[in-house]
């Protein structure tokens, strides 16, 4: 006699392990470990490639701030996994619950009609057995995977929010329009070098000329000044543009 009668098939907490077991997103969580490593780094690849490659390059460029291009890419595709591992996460804990539990709630008709089943003896010594040999482990592999995923974007993060503050100008620009060339804005000119403060000091020592023109390299100072290439026209800086 079936002892779970009453409940309608899809919606048995043993049924619906084994659904999940073929579905396609959730029954990653049971592949070898060789493939749900393949399959994640897939997931990673292409959103990198299609989707987080794009959007940073509208901030970063390749060319410029490699690293800053590659993690900010490297953020947003992290996410999309963490979210696809998360929604199997909580599938598996769902079907976990009810299998865990003694008294399951389920849907007749569909229509409103919620019932309770009270497992027998036999079906709940049977649906633990599954819990706990089936879904505790893919559980504990899918937290690891959580863990370490949250690690690696909070590093990441870190990281690149440490490279744009290292990298931003002296106007608060990070990125394409900046210049993130280091420089002191004073009245009588723009100054690149460490030593000098005043433009002055330049007429009478030489070495400290030669280490202003070295710091500048050969670009005319007002272009290293958003406001200062402004007024000058702007037109014959942009030749000097990397």
């Amino acid at each position: 006699m079936d002892l779970e009668m009453a409940v309608p098939e899809d919606q048995r907490p043993v049924n619906e392990l084994a659904a999940l077991k073929q579905a396609w997103l959730y029954s990653w969580a049971v592949l070898p470990l060789g493939d749900y490593v393949k399959r994640l780094a897939l997931v990673f690849g292409f959103f990198f490639a299609f989707v987080g490659a794009p959007i940073a390059d509208q901030t970063f460029d390749f060319s410029k701030t490699p690293l800053e291009f590659v993690l900010s890419a490297g953020i947003g595709s992290s996410l999309v996994v963490a979210i696809a591992m998360v929604r199997i996460y909580l599938g598996w804990s769902y079907v976990g619950d009810r299998l865990l539990s003694a008294a399951v709630p389920y849907e007749e008709t569909g229509w409103y009609d919620g019932q309770t089943f009270v497992k027998p003896p036999e079906v709940l010594t049977r649906d633990r057995l599954l819990a706990t040999y089936e879904v505790r482990p893919t559980l504990a592999k899918l937290r690891s995977t959580l863990l370490g995923m949250g690690g690696i974007l909070l590093v990441t993060a870190l990281l690149l929010l440490g490279l744009i503050k290292a990298g931003t100008d002296a106007d608060g620009v990070y990125g394409r329009g900046s210049m993130p060339v280091p420089r002191q804005v004073t009245a009588d000119g723009v100054l690149y070098g460490k030593r000098v403060k005043d433009l002055r000091e330049l007429a009478d020592n030489d070495e400290l000329a030669a280490e202003e023109a070295a710091a500048q390299g050969g670009v005319p100072g007002y272009c290293g000044d958003r406001l200062l290439r402004a007024y000058a026209g702007g037109q014959y800086c942009s030749k000097f543009d990397k």
